[in-house]
């Protein structure tokens, strides 16, 4: 089976408990929705890598929490790619975007081997954030951590190592399948393993440090290619490391591309602006248009439209009364 064929078991998250409780994980593999996503961003291939492992790290850190709405993972750094955000929602869809400094991006790649570089070299230095967003009449909850380490997993593990007192395990690894058509064939997998604490079913004791360090040495075993082989299901590559820790199987859960944007958005963010602000908006053919910088979609205004955005506007009732 070609690595790029689509399969029962791409874009899913996979749960499941070790241990009697004392450990919880998931395994997230994203196929045909990385295709959808970055297919609509003209990244360079180490970008688009760095960008498909932001996401299918989102999804993992997503199905580890209870929450209605929006998780999102972002970093922010001073290098030439200085923001990946990918988000994810309660309901399962996926989108990501990436900024880039084009110009120090292409001095970067231009001498790097297979016009490949590092995360270091790319980010630079920075932090990467966690959100939650649960709607206007919820307090967002936010953790923030440095950027440490050679990769976007090792920075997951340094901030539930410090700032939740979480013993976590990832694993995570994207790659393109050359022979596949162009945009397509894109993998990105992740392994997620947590030691819950005695309050969440957890226990401490000897016994319990002797069983976290099994599970982080049969982690270590998974290769990017086991991860991401297309002959393999998750509950098998589970199975595979962890049969002998008492592995109780848990949910699975099917993972989408999906953008929320929409044009009456767009058309609620353009009335704030009076009509004089909004012609000032116009393109050389006389319309305003208004890109996602997710999906890409665009969305076009002629006078007739922003007429009707000012008089609504101006309303008695409209953005501007009280």
């Amino acid at each position: 089976m070609n690595a790029s064929d689509p399969t029962p078991w791409d874009d899913s998250l996979y749960g499941f408990h070790l241990a009697r409780g004392l450990m919880r994980g998931r395994l997230v593999r994203l196929g045909g929705a990385l295709d959808d996503l970055l297919g609509r961003h003209d990244h360079p291939p180490a970008v688009q890598a760095l960008l498909a492992e932001t996401t299918v790290l989102a999804a993992a850190l997503a199905g580890g929490l209870k929450y209605e709405g929006v998780f999102t993972l972002q970093t922010s750094s001073d290098g030439a790619v200085p923001t990946l955000m990918a988000d994810v929602t309660s309901t399962g869809d996926v989108r990501a975007v990436a900024r880039v400094d084009q110009e120090r991006l292409d001095n970067l790649l231009k001498d790097a081997p297979d016009g490949d570089a590092p995360m270091t070299a790319l980010l630079g230095r920075g932090h990467m954030a966690f959100t939650v967003d649960q709607g206007p009449r919820t307090e967002r909850y936010q953790g923030i951590t440095d950027l440490t380490g050679t990769t976007l997993a090792q920075a997951v593990e340094h901030y539930f190592r410090q700032s939740e007192q979480l013993p976590t395990l990832v694993l995570s690894a994207a790659r393109r399948d050359p022979a596949a058509a162009p945009g397509a064939g894109w993998q990105a997998g992740c392994l997620l393993v947590q030691r819950m604490p005695p309050e969440a079913g957890g226990r401490d004791g000897s016994d319990a440090a002797d069983s976290w360090e099994t599970a982080d040495v049969l982690l270590r075993t998974l290769g990017p290619d086991e991860l991401l082989s297309p002959a393999l299901s998750p509950d098998r590559i589970v199975h595979r490391l962890f049969h002998g820790e008492d592995l109780v199987p848990g949910e699975t859960r099917p993972l989408r591309f999906g953008c929320r944007c929409s044009r009456e958005k767009i058309e609620s963010a353009l009335r704030r602006f009076p009509r004089a602000e909004l012609d000032a908006m116009k393109q050389e053919d006389g319309h305003v248009t208004a890109s996602c910088q997710f999906c890409a979609a665009h969305y076009t205004f002629d006078d007739t439209d922003l007429d009707a955005l000012a008089s609504d506007r101006n309303a008695p009732d409209g953005p501007e009364s009280d």
